[in-house]
């Protein structure tokens, strides 16, 4: 298992394109003319040749975020700056930081309107919140590329995501077996008004089920701030209600330091932390063994790809309606292993 994760993860990007469903009028084929209204070949190649080669200048593009005060966005933000740089040198991309609320995002999404931006990336506070932002920006016929998380519907160009499903099922399946018949385990998760916090509530059960083993995910508690004071409360919360519990998942990486603070606070060293994401504190946790495990998403590759989206879109290309990475399952007898390139797609934000 671990040579076939680490080949898909350091080849970076694996692209699924998906045939329907992403809502984007990019993706509406041409209506079929007569031969007298068609323009001839050699006519057509040219001009759409030239169109694609153009060089940009001068562009804007706005970075709607949910919260830098979580490190993840701040890993995707920093893939945005820099590769908007590489491919534009002298592009500007204006960052807004939503604070975890939908009615700050729609607001910054006004004012990036307003402020005449060519193209926006938003990485949503939440999927149905999100649907206002595509719908202003759509009217204002500025194309928007989703960076993470999801919209319940409307019309963007493309959607950069983490196969969250697959990530949290894999997961599951290695905690499972560290675990025995008749265990009990917990989630904490992200809000479940976010499609990713719900594919990965659902694959790590999953992933528990695949496993064979009689294994009960007992109860889940919600985040809304997604902060460490959030891990450790509901993980106080949850050993209180469950004594038994021998394994809490966390759907991100400070709340998961948060579980991690309490366990070692109620001396329960027989619960384990199994995390999403990563961070330098997971990294040295999963060093330490106080966190048996993660599923390592790309933010650094999710906001370079984001970027080389927006840059296709305005030369007039196309772009693939969904775009999905893998994650890196990491434990502690890989982590040595796979070090190197989790910095590279995983850790810079600066």
């Amino acid at each position: 298992m671990k040579k076939r994760l680490l080949g898909v993860f350091l080849a970076s990007v694996m692209v699924v394109s998906m045939a329907a469903g992403c809502g984007s009028a990019d993706t509406t084929a041409p209506a079929e003319g007569t031969e007298e209204e068609a323009a001839p070949e050699e006519d057509t190649e040219p001009a759409e040749a030239a169109a694609n080669d153009a060089e940009l200048s001068g562009i804007k593009v706005a970075y709607l975020t949910p919260s830098l005060d979580v490190p993840f966005w701040r890993y995707v933000k920093h893939g945005v700056e820099d590769e908007m740089k590489t491919l534009v040198p002298d592009s500007e991309v204006v960052v807004y930081d939503s604070k975890d609320d939908a009615n700050t995002q729609l607001s910054n999404a006004q004012d990036a309107i307003t402020k005449q931006v060519d193209a926006i990336i938003i990485s949503p506070t939440d999927s149905a919140s999100c649907v206002s932002v595509l719908s202003i920006a759509e009217e204002a016929s500025i194309p928007v590329v989703i960076c993470d998380i999801g919209t319940d519907s409307g019309t963007y160009a493309s959607f950069i995501s983490t196969d969250n499903e697959g990530g949290a099922k894999e997961l599951g399946e290695y905690i499972a077996s560290l675990l025995n018949d008749g265990d009990t385990v917990a989630q904490i998760t992200l809000n479940q008004a976010r499609i990713n916090g719900v594919l990965r509530k659902d694959g790590f059960d999953a992933g528990l089920e695949a496993s064979g083993k009689d294994i009960t995910d007992v109860e889940f508690k919600q985040m809304e701030k997604v902060n460490r004071e959030e891990g450790e409360t509901f993980t106080q919360d949850l050993i209180t209600a469950h004594p038994e519990l021998k394994a809490i998942f966390c759907h991100s990486e400070d709340p998961s330091m948060g579980a991690v603070s309490a366990l070692e606070a109620a001396e329960r060293t027989d619960v384990l932390v199994a995390a999403f994401d990563c961070s330098p504190e997971v990294v040295e946790a999963i060093k330490a063994g106080t966190v048996a495990g993660t599923a390592a998403q790309q933010p650094v590759v999710m906001g370079r790809t984001s970027a080389q989206c927006v840059e296709k879109i305005l030369k007039g290309e196309e772009v693939e309606a969904e775009i999905q990475l893998e994650t890196l399952l990491v434990t502690k007898d890989n982590i040595d292993e796979v070090y190197d390139t989790l910095v590279e797609v995983a850790l810079t934000d600066e």
